[in-house]
C-alpha cells in the first residue's frame, strides 16, 4: 500500500471519538455502538441482549469490514453515495466475492491507531479475523 494512504487511515483512526449512546436509535433488547471519525472512518457495534456481539461493521476509505453471525467476515465497497444528495441518497455495499486482502489490511491499521478501549478491540479483532 502507499505510504501516504498509510499515513492517513492511521490519522483518521487515532481521531475516533465514540458517539454518545443517547444519540443512537434506540430498540429494545439491543444496544449500538459507534466510534465515529473523520471522512467516513467509522466503527460500529451492535449487541443482542443476551447474546453479545452480533454484527461489526468497520468503514475506511470508502471500503467495508463486516462481521455478522448470520455471514460471517466479508469486506465490501461503500458505493452509490452522491454527497449533494445526503438525506435521499444512502450508500450501499457492493461486497467482495471473498474478502479482500487490502481491505482487511486497512481495517488492521485502523484497529492499531483506534483510542478504544482493549477489550472491545480484542472482541473487534477476533470477529474480524484480525489478531
Amino acid at each position: 500500500m502507499h505510504e501516504l494512504l498509510l499515513r492517513t487511515v492511521a490519522d483518521k483512526a487515532s481521531r475516533l471519538r465514540e458517539v454518545r449512546k443517547e444519540l443512537l436509535r434506540q430498540e429494545p433488547g439491543t444496544t449500538q455502538r459507534w466510534f465515529q471519525g473523520p471522512d467516513g472512518c467509522d466503527l460500529f457495534l451492535w449487541y443482542d441482549e443476551g447474546r453479545g456481539l452480533s454484527q461489526v461493521q468497520l468503514t475506511v476509505e470508502r471500503r467495508v469490514v463486516e462481521w455478522s453471525r448470520t455471514e460471517g467476515v466479508r469486506t465490501a465497497r461503500l458505493v452509490a453515495f452522491d454527497p449533494l444528495r445526503p438525506l435521499d441518497d444512502r450508500g450501499k455495499l457492493e461486497f467482495d466475492p471473498r474478502p479482500e486482502p487490502e481491505t482487511l489490511d486497512l481495517a488492521r491499521l485502523v484497529l492499531d491507531h483506534a483510542p478504544v478501549d482493549d477489550l472491545t478491540l480484542a472482541h473487534v479483532r477476533k470477529h474480524l479475523g484480525l489478531r
